[in-house]
């Protein structure tokens, strides 16, 4: 390959270079802390690399072809539409492992995992002459070897000349909103940290995976945070290993976060966060419950996959799914009601509707005036203004009515689901249990055994069932009709497995409990196994969604997750004894000074999964008081994915 001064750079040189030079462009503001925006710099700068051949030519007029793999596809999906992809120059994209053809005079920019059948197909393009030139972009760091295998097929190939440049990027995680992040890796489930066969091979490469991606979350975003963590779990591990990689990159000249620090090595352009590292372990309970927020219902009932949904729409007596986009960059309805309660967004939709309708009263009244043919020179300027004005109004009125019909067919396929599953009453039961309210028997009962949706006297789906079942099962201490219960699931076909799994996590916490009973971490541990206040029902009711669906307006209340981050950010000192205080910056490790002033920006990841309660939990928590969070997790789960990988974990 060609040397790093022109075209080709070396693995390490490239890393840090590409990464200063991201950060060159401007000064961000002081409240910026959006890992979404951060990304899509970082991406932008990807697809704007200046052509060494060429540097007088804008690089934006140039035609270039993109090629991803499949991972990284889903990276680029929900920050970049098709629009802003041809902004950048980019008119084709196209999977790395399909059939593609020679397109000449045209560089490619490949963006891909560093995998060996990665590396391979490369060179076999470079071999092949399908692009005029390569830009390699590794979504992270490549290891040597894969590196020098690509070097070698060129060289074999005699192809070198071809690839202009290759780079690591650190960008193997998706955005999914300013505040929320995945891995969606399937190495980094639920299941695949917590089975006890696992052998310990696999065990270090799901963690690696999930390091790796942390790591290059921050330098995306360019600090180097505290790390926070409860002991004993799959998460101090991770946190152990995360923050031995960053203390070593530390320890290099041109490090990968030196562009956003000062000569004194401080954070220059904005507070240093706290990285809070949790297990799912620590609150199994909100995985269960039924949601009642827009987003999250979303996501639990027409599962929704990186901000797309597939929603039951009925035009001409004919029924089809119709996917839509929900990106809350561009769609205002969707940013401000995805925490809101679902009876809320009724109104809103109707608020929407009366806007949408006054605006095209006023054009038709636009359209009146406008209609003028005088020839008077200052009459003719003012109806040619109006005629401007009325443009204007035409497009932002069409993309008001594409929307008002997305959120009109969403909340309708919503508002059946619930209906027909009777989800409403499944949601206000939960309420009362893990509220301690008075729980009724008869109706408790009646929702377990009953028969299924679809038959006669039918309520909720088996799934639905078993929800319930098992948070009445983990919420209470003995449960006289469990035999009762199981026999009855167990008749209408249900599968048992996720409840056995459930009795055996309850009792090894139990026993923890009694262990460590005269202990302030037991306090803990009982806490984290019990299942925690989060809604209300409050009767009131809004007539858009009166057909048969109870109303149910969500209390605001703190689940465990986000009482433990208030805790960490506040420094209250609370859970010091069972949470473990890294600070990546500090090499002697035997004196680590402690942060004295509270966190005004989180990171907060879980692992083994998280879901939108949590999500939105933890963002109402931070503009109450005036906090930045972001939260990740290794894979957003609804309760069905959650369950099932339950039932792997029973075998």
């Amino acid at each position: 390959m060609k040397s790093s001064s022109t075209t080709t750079t070396t693995h390490g040189s490239s890393s840090s270079g590409v990464f200063n030079a991201a950060h060159a462009h401007k000064e961000r503001d002081a409240d910026a802390f959006s890992i979404r925006d951060s990304q899509i710099e970082s991406v932008n700068r990807m697809l704007n690399v200046k052509s060494v051949n060429d540097s007088k030519t804008n690089w934006q007029e140039v035609w270039k072809v993109l090629i991803f793999d499949q991972y990284c596809s889903t990276i680029i999906a929900p920050i970049l539409t098709k629009g802003l992809l041809r902004q950048q120059g980019i008119t084709l994209h196209l999977m790395l492992h399909s059939e593609r053809q020679p397109i000449q005079d045209v560089p490619a920019i490949y963006f891909v995992m560093p995998t060996q059948d990665n590396i391979k197909r490369i060179a076999e393009d470079c071999r092949n002459h399908l692009y005029d030139s390569v830009y390699v972009n590794f979504a992270t760091k490549v290891p040597t070897a894969l590196l020098e295998e690509l070097a070698t097929l060129t060289i074999q190939y005699d192809v070198v000349h071809l690839v202009s440049k290759v780079h690591d990027q650190f960008l193997n995680y998706i955005s999914l909103e300013k505040d929320l992040f995945v891995l969606n890796s399937p190495h980094s489930s639920y299941a695949s940290f917590n089975n006890n066969a696992i052998k310990d091979t696999k065990a270090q490469e799901n963690m690696d995976i999930v390091v790796d991606s942390l790591f290059s979350v921050l330098v995306t975003m360019g600090v180097v945070p505290i790390i926070r963590c409860p002991k004993n779990t799959a998460a101090e591990m991770i946190a152990q290993a995360l923050e031995k990689k960053i203390s070593q990159h530390l320890a290099t000249s041109g490090n990968l976060f030196s562009a956003n620090e000062n000569s004194s090595g401080a954070m220059s352009i904005y507070q240093r966060p706290v990285l809070i590292l949790l297990d799912r372990n620590i609150d199994l309970s909100v995985m269960m419950h039924h949601p009642w927020t827009y987003q999250a219902l979303a996501h639990d009932i027409l599962d929704m996959k990186l901000n797309r949904v597939k929603v039951e729409v009925t035009n001409d007596n004919q029924t089809k799914r119709v996917p839509y986009d929900l990106d809350s960059s561009i769609d205002t309805f969707w940013q401000n009601n995805t925490g809101a309660p679902f009876p809320n967004v009724a109104g809103e939709v109707k608020a929407a509707i009366s806007d949408y309708t006054a605006e095209k009263e006023k054009i038709g009244y636009m359209t009146d005036v406008t209609d003028d043919s005088s020839t008077e020179p200052g009459k003719q300027a003012s109806v040619e203004n109006r005629a401007k004005g009325l443009g204007d109004l035409v497009s932002s009125l069409k993309e008001k009515k594409r929307l008002i019909d997305l959120h009109t067919n969403l909340a309708t396929d919503l508002m059946k689901h619930i209906r027909d599953r009777q989800i409403d009453y499944f949601f206000s039961m939960e309420e009362a249990i893990i509220t301690r309210s008075l729980v009724d028997k008869k109706e408790l009962t009646s929702l377990i055994t009953s028969p299924p949706f679809g038959k006669d006297g039918g309520r909720g789906t088996l799934e639905d069932k078993v929800r319930l079942f098992l948070i009445y099962f983990m919420s209470s201490k003995t449960v006289p009709e469990m035999e009762q219960f199981e026999e009855a699931l167990k008749g209408m076909g249900a599968d048992l497995k996720s409840i056995e799994y459930i009795k055996k996590n309850k009792a090894f916490k139990e026993s923890l409990a009694i262990v460590n009973s005269s202990s302030q971490s037991s306090s803990a541990t009982a806490k984290a196994s019990g299942f925690l206040q989060m809604f209300t029902p409050v009767e009131s009711f809004t007539n858009y969604f009166s057909q048969g669906v109870r109303s149910l307006l969500p209390k605001s209340k703190d689940l465990f997750v986000t009482r433990v981050v208030e805790s960490i950010m506040d420094l209250k000192n609370t859970l010091d004894a069972d949470y473990i205080y890294l600070d990546p910056k500090i090499q002697n490790k035997n004196n680590v000074t402690r942060r004295t002033s509270p966190f005004k920006d989180a990171i907060v990841f879980v692992v083994g999964g998280g879901n939108y309660v949590e999500y939105q939990n933890l963002q109402d928590f931070a503009k109450k008081q005036n906090k930045k969070i972001i939260y990740g997790t290794t894979e957003l789960l609804t309760s069905k994915e959650f369950i099932e990988q339950t039932k792997e974990l029973s075998l």
